[in-house]
């Protein structure tokens, strides 16, 4: 996407982002994809409770997970981060952290 329209997309520096997260450099993992370092102790949470064996909770998240307002959810916060991560506000944010 970079290359054909010159704007980076949500996923652009996961790798990177994984790769620092590895080496337990959290900062510099940030730096290259904030929405990616965030969701990954909600996405720990969430397979945590699947692993436990209360009903009721899975139940939940299994509605959830499912639904049209989790997808419509999701591909908001994909789309604002998608923006919000081109404008000159969060380069700058992003170099002075």
């Amino acid at each position: 996407m970079k290359l054909t329209t010159g704007y980076e997309c949500a996923g652009c520096g996961v790798q990177r982002a994984l790769h620092e997260l590895l080496h337990f450099r959290f900062l510099e993992a940030f730096k290259y994809n904030a929405l990616f370092v965030i969701s990954i102790p909600i996405l720990l949470v969430v397979f945590i409770i699947h692993l436990s064996k209360n009903e009721t909770l899975n139940q939940i998240l299994k509605r959830f997970f499912g639904s049209k307002i989790f997808i419509f959810l999701v591909l908001i916060i994909v789309f604002v981060f998608s923006l919000l991560k081109n404008t000159d506000f969060y380069k700058d944010f992003i170099l002075n952290l």
